[in-house]
């Protein structure tokens, strides 16, 4: 059985029109400025380490802390 129209093919463009029709011309990604990577100052660059630090600190403590309550001494 042969079909004649390919429906992935079709309803693909479709979609595409559809879109772009329906949006505005800067609602549309492609149209959007690209911004760069921000430049920070070294005290923000400072403080976002500590955070990362503390972070882990309170991952490896929440960890402990779960493992001791399931393996408790005898």
């Amino acid at each position: 059985m042969r079909h004649t129209d390919s429906p992935s093919c079709s309803s693909s463009n479709a979609n595409h029109a559809w879109v772009h029709e329906v949006l505005e011309p800067e609602q549309l990604s492609s149209m959007k400025l690209k911004f760069g990577r921000r430049k920070l100052a070294p005290p923000t660059l400072a403080l976002l380490w500590i955070l990362r630090l503390y972070v882990l600190l309170m991952i490896l403590l929440i960890g402990y802390q779960a493992w001791s309550a399931f393996h408790p001494k005898s």
